[in-house]
């Protein structure tokens, strides 16, 4: 068995769907969940336009990032397509960057 490639992935959210993300939010974590005890996500988290400046500011979440770990980027995407977030339209799927990537150091959690 080949080892598998890693990939990153930034997906960009639609404009006004922070309402409808955070809405199914523990859909989202939950379908994340067996795929991070599986190896298959290494990590995954919101992207956002900037940082908070204060404690308790809300997270200015603009899309997603997530480090996968697939055979081809076809598989990549099939990831991606099933995910809550794609099937109710949060993310612009048309504008997802799927970057080959190669980590050589890691941190276990």
């Amino acid at each position: 068995m080949s080892e598998l490639n890693e990939f990153l992935v930034l997906l960009h959210d639609k404009p006004g769907m922070l309402q409808t993300r955070s809405n199914n939010v523990q859909a989202h974590i939950a379908h994340l969940k067996s795929l991070v005890e599986s190896g298959t996500v290494v990590m995954s988290g919101p992207t956002l336009s900037a940082h908070p400046k204060t404690a308790g500011e809300d997270l200015a979440i603009n899309g997603s990032s997530v480090v996968v770990r697939a055979n081809s980027e076809e598989e990549v995407r099939a990831l991606i397509n099933d995910d809550v977030y794609a099937k109710i339209g949060v993310w612009d799927l048309e504008k997802t960057t799927i970057i080959p990537i190669k980590c050589v150091v890691r941190k276990p959690l």
